[in-house]
């Protein structure tokens, strides 16, 4: 893009080159770090073809960073500013979720990980609504809010309204993609490290001819001016040195930047307003220039939908007045040229320190000479006298042990800038070992690894933030009823966004398994937690199908009741046999007609001596007494004697 000095957007075009000028100065060393960590190889700046790296220290290092900063995409969760929102806070927050899913920002933010961490030390993502459209005829104005004499003149064929063509949006997206801090913009006299305060933020960018008509409304007439070659196909634009690959000469290459209003536009009234401008190269003017289209002001002074730029930035570290970071490869790259240099010595000494062996001319005839001197004498060795002054082997130089120390404190050194060791990387370190010193390295790792990882978490909720705000202006929202008087724009601002503590770490089934082991030990009892989610999660990490193995509990039955009966009057109190039907405990129709058949049964074995015929029953002998010995007056004994004497026996 040509800078026109007389052009009015001479400025921006200013702005702009410089951003790019100070990028570009530092695109050489990305590169770099990026082909160092590759398996293809590295640049040494000190010969004059590439060669392979004798020690890769950046692919481990890397690929264990972003595996303790980033693992899985958590959910997002809503909690409402105000309490009408609370109503729609499941509908809305299921919809974000499946749209952070579906919009694959899981893996937009690993790639931008591995920019932060090995390349550049800052990365970027672009969150945005794509569209597609279809023309469709549709009445100019509403037939339900026109006179009733004008609805029935259409009824009655009198009258037609007139139709306009419009564009039907019939397919929409929301993609979250990574933008090469090659190709990203930040002005060049920012200084610190919320890239949400910068006065504007941009990329440069290219698309086929087809997505420029769709999205950036240009015309058959501009497609000579504005089509072209890849820019990255010039060396030094791009973080690989591969530019052959960008050979497309049908791409449409532009700039896009969005800026806070108010910062450039005194009749801006709110500060969250943001405009939007695209120039393309071949163009003098920008071929878009308007507000941004995820916003819309309800209100003089108050905007509605996305509140922050629709550029996302994630940087893990922040040097004074430098908005552009060093990455970790960066920070590291010294130690480990050290460390190469260090290998290739100790393979050079390897490789020049070969076994040479000596003979006594003296001591071994000319035959065994000669065998020895071609190297294929493997058997006995003939010689006048004992063989040890006859054979022997050059004293070679011995490798400096001082060398391994070296080697040993360079790893601290990266350990160190890294803040990732090898019991961090899953891997023993050498030397001795104790659980006291394991425990305070893991604390001290865990202190420094979890500031990063909140801000890789800071980086993940603002992007779903931007895509709450899209989701409110662009998505029709049906399955959300929103609060009486609220808009529909609106629902995104009354949430506040966050995720689950180290949620962004993927921990493996057993310790998953633990920590809802002791949730629910804790606080299943309590009342305010419904335990069957949980135990259906528990089982999914077992790895069995929670549909097939959970059942919903039965009601627990009532507490039977502790009863006594002392005869069968109690059975007849109505009273009773009420506490004992609550309980289940009472005799049923059944059982009592079983009961019944029972008593029958029994008396029909016991008939009553019949009398005899003719006369009644003869008188028989009086029954004698039973004489118990030891007891005085048997007789006496009518009812039970409660205080016993012990010449009665006890009895």
């Amino acid at each position: 893009m040509a800078r026109d000095a007389d052009s009015p957007w001479a400025d921006w075009q200013g702005r702009i080159e410089s951003s790019r000028r100070r990028r570009d100065d530092r695109i050489a060393e990305w590169q770099s770090n990026v082909l160092r960590r590759s398996p293809v190889g590295g640049i040494d700046t000190n010969a004059s073809t590439p060669r392979t790296p004798s020690v890769n220290q950046d692919w481990p290092l890397t690929k264990a960073k972003i595996a303790q900063l980033y693992s899985q995409t958590p959910e997002v969760r809503l909690t409402p500013r105000d309490p009408v929102f609370a109503e729609v806070v499941p509908k809305f927050g299921a919809l974000l979720n499946a749209t952070m899913h579906d919009s694959e920002v899981g893996p937009s933010i690993e790639e931008v990980l591995a920019d932060v961490v090995n390349a550049s030390g800052i990365g970027g993502v672009l969150i945005s609504c794509e569209h597609r459209t279809m023309a469709k005829q549709v009445p100019t104005h509403d037939p339900a809010l026109m006179p009733p004499e004008m609805q029935m003149a259409l009824m009655e064929g009198r009258a037609e309204i007139p139709m306009e063509t419009i564009q039907q949006p019939v397919d929409v997206r929301y993609p979250v993609q990574r933008i090469s801090p090659a190709d990203l913009l930040i002005p060049s006299d920012f200084t610190g490290s919320v890239y949400d305060q910068c006065r504007w933020l941009g990329y440069d960018g290219r698309m086929t001819w087809s997505q420029a008509v769709q999205t950036l409304g240009l015309t058959a007439e501009q497609k000579e001016d504005v089509l072209g070659a890849d820019t990255r196909a010039r060396a030094g634009t791009t973080l690989t040195t591969e530019t052959q690959k960008f050979h497309d000469t049908d791409v449409v290459n532009y700039t896009e930047l969005f800026y806070w209003r108010h910062f450039y536009e005194e009749e801006a009234t709110s500060f969250k307003a943001l405009q939007r401008v695209v120039f393309v190269d071949g163009l003098d003017e920008p071929i878009i220039n308007e507000p941004y289209a995820g916003q819309v002001e309800v209100e003089p002074g108050r905007m509605v939908g996305v509140a922050h730029f629709p550029i996302q930035i994630l940087t893990l570290t922040y040097v004074s007045d430098e908005s552009l970071p060093p990455s970790d490869s960066t920070i590291g790259r010294f130690q480990v040229a050290e460390l190469e240099a260090s290998r290739d010595a100790m393979v050079q000494q390897r490789k020049h320190s070969i076994p040479i062996r000596w003979v006594d001319t003296n001591r071994i005839s000319a035959n065994t000479r000669s065998l020895l001197e071609k190297g294929t004498f493997q058997g006995f060795i003939a010689t006048n006298g004992p063989g040890d002054r006859a054979v022997g082997e050059v004293s070679r130089a011995s490798y400096a042990q001082e060398r391994f120390e070296f080697d040993r404190i360079i790893k601290n050194d990266l350990t160190e800038i890294w803040q990732v060791g090898t019991n961090q990387a899953g891997a023993f370190s050498a030397g001795e070992r104790s659980a006291s010193e394991a425990r305070i390295i893991q604390q001290n790792f865990q202190t420094r690894i979890g500031q990063e990882r909140d801000k890789v978490t800071r980086f993940l909720v603002r992007i779903a933030e931007v895509l709450a705000g899209l989701l409110a202006v662009y998505d029709p929202l049906t399955s959300v009823e929103l609060p009486q008087g609220i808009p529909k724009e609106a629902i995104a601002n009354g949430f506040v966004y966050a995720v689950r503590v180290d949620s962004t770490v993927l921990l493996d089934a057993a310790e998953q398994i633990d920590r809802l082991q002791k949730g629910l030990n804790l606080t299943a009892q309590s009342g305010y937690v419904n335990p069957k989610p949980i135990i259906a999660k528990i089982w999914e990490l077992l790895g069995e199908d929670p549909a097939q193995i959970l059942i919903d509990p039965q009601p627990k039955a009532p507490e039977p009741v502790k009863i006594s009966v002392s005869n069968s009057q109690d059975l007849m109190n109505p009273l009773f046999m009420a506490l004992l039907n609550r309980t289940q405990q009472g005799p049923l129709p059944p059982d009592i007609e079983a009961a019944k058949q029972q008593i029958l049964a029994a008396m029909s074995g016991m008939q009553p001596p019949q009398p005899p015929q003719g006369g009644p029953p003869q008188a028989g002998p009086p029954p004698q007494g039973i004489e118990t010995p030891g007891i005085a007056h048997p007789s006496w004994e009518a009812s039970p004697r409660i205080e016993r004497r012990a010449e009665d026996g006890g009895a």
